[in-house]
């Protein structure tokens, strides 16, 4: 009897071994199978669409340095600070503390600066104005109080509207600002391949048409982060295909334009 009992627990032994080193085997082979495609995934390069590395719309505009514009002939004429902001900006303001005119160079005020303490422009204020040439900018700078619309209180505020002086018939590109977009787009498609999310910067350049249509004085401004970008940019403004129509002064005069192309992301 103890020798049949021995017998039965030695087979059930043998196999629960078995099961165990089949069980045991499936898992390793599980694991094996998982593992070299995990170690591939990690040796192998990670490759990315222009759509998923870089911005899918890389921006593009050529316009004035500012979007705010006013011509010479307006800004010679111009009495009070009204003459510069829109009329539903205005209309809450009940009292001015000080209204300054700064011009800008370089992306930056300068301390070529006068200073008012209401709404009419002071004398010196408007010389200074009217000695500004074409393509000049300008931070105009009011620090007032007006009533809020919602609780009828008197509120400390401000505004600094960024200007540019603009000719009377601005530069324009004779195949239209769309087909010069588009030019930009397909010749610095390339170059504009390796532009990653979050180095991107907002790129910008100064050029001159001048009075008789050419490109000049193509200049960097902004950086857009990418230095091989920057140059083909450059490149691109400098060798633009056609004829520019200059612009004109109140006399329709040929005068040149400063304009600005920016590039990159959309900031300031």
């Amino acid at each position: 009897m103890k020798k049949r009992s021995l017998i039965v627990s030695t087979i059930l032994i043998t196999l629960s071994i078995v099961v165990f080193s089949f069980v045991g085997s499936n898992q390793l082979v599980t694991e094996d199978e998982e593992t070299p495609s995990t170690l591939l995934a990690l040796d192998e390069p990670v490759l990315y669409t222009a759509n998923e590395r870089a911005y899918p719309d890389f921006f593009y505009d050529v316009d004035s340095r500012y979007l705010t514009t006013i011509t010479k002939e307006a800004l010679n004429s111009a009495r009070s600070i009204h003459d510069f902001l829109p009329q539903e900006r205005a209309k809450p303001i009940v009292n001015y503390k000080s209204v300054s005119v700064t011009i800008i160079k370089n992306n930056k005020p300068t301390d070529i600066r006068e200073t008012g303490k209401n709404d009419v422009l002071t004398v010196s204020q408007m010389k200074l104005l009217r000695s500004a040439s074409y393509s000049t900018n300008l931070l105009i700078r009011s620090e007032y109080q007006k009533k809020n619309s919602i609780t009828g209180k008197i509120e400390d505020s401000y505004s600094t509207p960024h200007i540019t002086i603009v000719p009377e018939k601005q530069a324009v590109y004779v195949n239209g600002k769309d087909e010069l977009i588009r030019y930009l787009k397909e010749n610095g498609r390339e170059s504009t391949a390796i532009a990653q999310k979050g180095k991107l910067q907002p790129g910008k350049l100064y050029f001159t048409i001048t009075k008789t249509g050419a490109i000049s004085d193509v200049e960097l401004l902004t950086t857009s982060g990418y230095p091989s970008i920057d140059n083909k940019m450059i490149e691109l403004i400098t060798k633009t295909p056609g004829k520019w129509v200059p612009a004109e002064n109140s006399k329709g005069e040929k005068v040149a334009e400063k304009l600005v192309f920016s590039f990159g992301i959309i900031g300031c």
